[in-house]
């Protein structure tokens, strides 16, 4: 989904049209599924929190002031709700299952050992990924694998961009480090 197009339906999910709205959940989820993760340490959470900031967003699309500031807002929105829960004393929250990140939809019909080779590979990326500290580890996923720019992980993170670049440094350096 394009910038212009993510505006014109973040713009009819304001007007509460339900079908845009479900159309931003099903482009957007992936990617807020992989910055929630980082924050957790089981999918369980993951997508409990992920469900939670769904609703939070369709509740209050009112509030958003620009259209264009959509996935950022929705970010922030993810930011605090997996704080939220972290901070709780009711979290459930368990130790990372690599084996459980590496189960991935990968098209059935691939080679069995194209998908050992590629689980693998996952698993060893996790691994990796699982260890940084969590302010370098969602400021990786951010910037990294969500593709935002250092000014909107800022805004998320409700820090400065020079200090994003910096977490994104030392977290694609801790990378580099711990392949080598």
């Amino acid at each position: 989904m394009d910038a212009l197009e993510l505006l014109v339906i973040v713009g009819q999910s304001r007007e509460g049209d339900q079908q845009a709205f479900g159309v931003l959940v099903a482009e957007l989820t992936p990617g807020l599924r992989r910055y929630c993760r980082s924050f957790f340490e089981n999918w369980q959470d993951t997508d409990d929190a992920v469900q939670e900031v769904w609703i939070k967003a369709w509740k209050s699309m009112h509030a958003l002031k620009q259209n264009g500031a959509f996935k950022t807002w929705l970010y922030r929105m993810a930011r605090h709700a997996c704080l939220d829960m972290v901070r709780s004393p009711q979290s459930r929250i368990q130790a990372f299952d690599t084996e459980e990140f590496a189960e991935n939809p990968t098209p059935e019909h691939l080679a069995p050992e194209y998908l050992a080779v590629q689980r693998s590979e996952v698993e060893r990326a996790w691994e990796i990924v699982s260890k940084l500290p969590s302010t370098l580890r969602q400021a990786f996923v951010l910037v990294s694998l969500e593709e935002l720019t250092y000014e909107q992980a800022a805004n998320i993170a409700n820090t400065s961009e020079s200090t994003i670049r910096g977490r994104v440094a030392r977290a694609r350096k801790a990378i580099i480090e711990a392949v080598s």
